[in-house]
């Protein structure tokens, strides 16, 4: 009955069958959500141009989308390696273009609901899987997200999905019965405990942070207290660390250990290392780390410095979104990421949700959750990469979206 009245309300069923079937395949199998993005792509540019209507007349954001997905191919132009810099340009490709087509698409608040529901779901059932292979068969050391992947990866993406249901609930918390409420708190729970879960110490203080930054948030708009807010968010944070206190352990080893980063220093030494020697386009996306050891010897032979790079520092990413965009883009693509993230902060910022409007306010926390987890687990771990930056992207374009349209009557409450 839901998805019949979705069908009426929708301008491009088949467009909207693609987007849908993307998100729940996003963090499950690799080659579906590939055939699912292309076929989401190929649709939309055809009902567009079919209905010369594009979504509204070009503002800054399509600006700024426009410069970040050209700058990738810029810096593959420029490379100072050569290996996989054009294939790897194509990643900001696809998540720009879903921010892009997503912030034009003008979607119903059950469309939206039936978006976010498949976000949530697609995760659990992927996350069903992982517990299977981590917890019951043990074919896998860590709980990862089958198609994201490194541990890391999948616990960013695990937080930030984390936030869309704590964001949801906030939302609609009153619009739900019993069940409803059961059925949200739980699924809000395991996706906080399984970020713990995966002892990744950056997803898990960046999802703390951006539940704290969620309830006080919603504290302010709704004249609550702000205290009971901070209090609640603490006391969840350590029913979670009590219940899987292998994150306490992990850092308090590392810090006797003599590595509290977990070696990303040497990852971080060899950023620079690439980085001074290509300044401005640095060596490519995706060709981090494919410089040789002798090579960066080479290069910083030259450099009046105290850093040397490191044979431990030989991996296939950064490990920290800014000094990898630095190595990879050098100046003029990190200038454009920042330009990316302070831009959209500014936004959150300007246009916090002001009205008690659900759908608004869960459209509003998916975003500043995503910015919340890529700013400051981005310090540690390497965020707006593949599906968590097109999960990001997604939530970012669905709130700029909902932002410039809320005005329109289609946006009045949906039942639950």
């Amino acid at each position: 009955m839901m998805f019949q009245k979705i069908r009426s309300e929708l301008r491009y069923p088949a467009e909207f069958f693609w987007l849908i079937a993307l998100i729940f395949f996003l963090p499950l199998f690799e080659a579906p959500k590939n055939l699912c993005w292309l076929g989401y792509v190929v649709t939309w540019l055809y009902n567009r141009f079919r209905a010369h209507d594009w979504g509204g007349p070009w503002d800054n954001w399509d600006s700024l989308i426009a410069i970040w997905i050209t700058s990738g191919y810029v810096v593959a132009m420029f490379a100072g390696v050569h290996y996989d810099e054009w294939s790897s340009a194509n990643d900001i490709l696809r998540y720009g273009s879903v921010l892009w087509f997503v912030k034009r698409s003008h979607f119903s608040e059950r469309s939206l609901l039936t978006i976010l529901g498949a976000i949530v779901l697609g995760t659990l059932v992927t996350l069903l899987w992982g517990f299977w292979r981590f917890a019951v068969v043990k074919s896998e050391i860590s709980l990862t997200l089958n198609s994201v992947g490194q541990v890391n990866h999948s616990a960013i993406y695990l937080a930030i999905v984390f936030g869309v249901a704590l964001s949801f609930s906030l939302g609609y918390w009153r619009q739900l019965g019993i069940f409803e409420k059961a059925g949200v708190s739980l699924s809000t729970f395991i996706l906080a405990f399984s970020v713990f879960l995966t002892d990744s110490r950056a997803a898990a203080v960046a999802a703390v942070l951006a539940a704290l930054a969620l309830s006080l948030v919603s504290a302010v708009r709704k004249a609550r207290r702000v205290g009971l807010s901070l209090v609640l968010v603490i006391f969840g944070a350590t029913v979670l660390l009590v219940a899987n206190p292998a994150i306490i352990e992990k850092t308090a080893n590392q810090v006797v250990g003599g590595a509290a980063f977990a070696f990303r220093g040497d990852d971080w030494k060899n950023a620079l290392v690439e980085w001074r020697q290509f300044p401005f386009f640095g060596v490519g996306m995706g060709n981090f780390g494919r410089p040789t050891l002798s090579e960066l010897q080479k290069w910083n032979a030259a450099q009046d410095w105290a850093i040397r790079p490191s044979p431990a520092g030989l991996y296939g990413h950064g490990h920290s979104l800014y000094l990898n965009t630095l190595a990879e883009r050098g100046l003029v693509g990190s200038a454009i990421l920042l330009a990316v993230l302070i831009s959209w902060g500014l936004a959150l910022v300007r246009a916090a949700p002001t009205q008690d409007s659900p759908i608004g306010w869960t459209l509003y926390g998916g975003a500043l959750s995503a910015w919340v987890i890529a700013v400051l687990a981005g310090l540690l771990n390497t965020t707006l990469h593949h599906e968590h930056a097109l999960l990001s992207v997604l939530l970012l374009g669905l709130w700029l979206d909902f932002r410039k349209q809320s005005v329109l009557p289609e946006r009045s409450a949906v039942r639950l």
